[in-house]
């Protein structure tokens, strides 16, 4: 019998005990659909940290929440998927009238920014608007997604989507089949750790702030209740982009639809 034969499945109780952690701390609504991902992804760490049951880790976490184990235990759960150019409608919107209208310096957030892939695009676009003094802070709450922006090395695939002569302009090779981030581009750019369900009006105010992608794993009301904190911290006039499949059904006041995905607070 081999190894991952005698591992124990993840009981539904201890599910339910790992979906109310990660809601309680993050914000994320793991549904009942989400059962086997869950326990794939989390079967490495029950190995890795020498536990014979998920039950056993699941206790031994959850007395953890401020230490690296948990803070590892969400790093896993989380979804850090991103891509340069993704959704290209808001970078186009940006450089053909959001841009041309805002020549002074601005600061731009983009929440929940995963690798890396989303601020550096949006500071690709700044400078090619010739804007040189825009100031984006990139947050989210993987450490491990985190060091890979920060790293900014990605592989030929994941920069393809790059629009014509930029990979020339803003990226630098790297080593084989591996592009660095401009020098130019990451000097626009400042990381993060931030979660979204804790305090954050410490970070300022934005002219344009990207949350995109992120709030489908929210239930309704985190989902409002986010909203209603990232519309405090935008300057009047002020941009919220939100993904394609996270379109605002009720909107706040104070607040109009521009296009698709793009909100502007009054």
């Amino acid at each position: 019998m081999s190894e991952r034969d005698t591992t124990p499945s993840l009981s539904t109780s201890d599910f339910t005990v790992v979906r109310d952690m990660v809601k309680s701390a993050c914000g994320i609504n793991l549904h009942q659909g989400k059962k086997a991902l869950v326990a794939s992804r989390l079967e490495k760490l029950v190995r890795a940290r020498g536990f014979g049951t998920f039950a056993d880790y699941i206790r031994f976490v959850s007395r953890r929440r401020h230490g690296d184990e948990f803070t590892e235990f969400i790093d896993t759960l989380t979804t850090n998927h991103s891509g340069f150019w993704r959704e290209p409608d808001h970078f186009l919107y940006l450089q053909k009238t959001f841009f041309q209208k805002q020549r002074g310096r601005m600061r731009i957030w983009s929440v929940a920014c995963a690798t890396g892939e989303e601020p550096y695009t949006v500071a690709m676009c700044a400078l090619s608007s010739g804007l040189s003094n825009a100031q984006i802070v990139a947050s989210d709450i993987s450490t491990a997604a985190l060091k890979i922006a920060t790293k900014a090395e990605y592989g030929d695939a994941r920069v393809a989507a790059l629009p014509a002569g930029w990979k020339q302009r803003f990226l630098t090779p790297s080593g084989s089949s591996l592009y660095g981030i401009a020098p130019e581009v990451r000097a626009l750019v400042t990381f993060t750790l931030l979660n979204l369900l804790q305090p954050f009006s410490q970070i300022g105010h934005f002219d344009a702030i990207f949350c995109r992608n992120v709030m489908i794993y929210f239930d309704q009301a985190t989902r409002d209740h986010v909203v209603a904190r990232l519309l405090d911290q935008l300057v009047p006039g002020g941009l919220l982009f939100t993904g394609h499949s996270e379109t605002l059904l009720r909107l706040p006041i104070g607040v109009e639809y521009v296009r698709p995905a793009i909100y502007r607070k009054l």
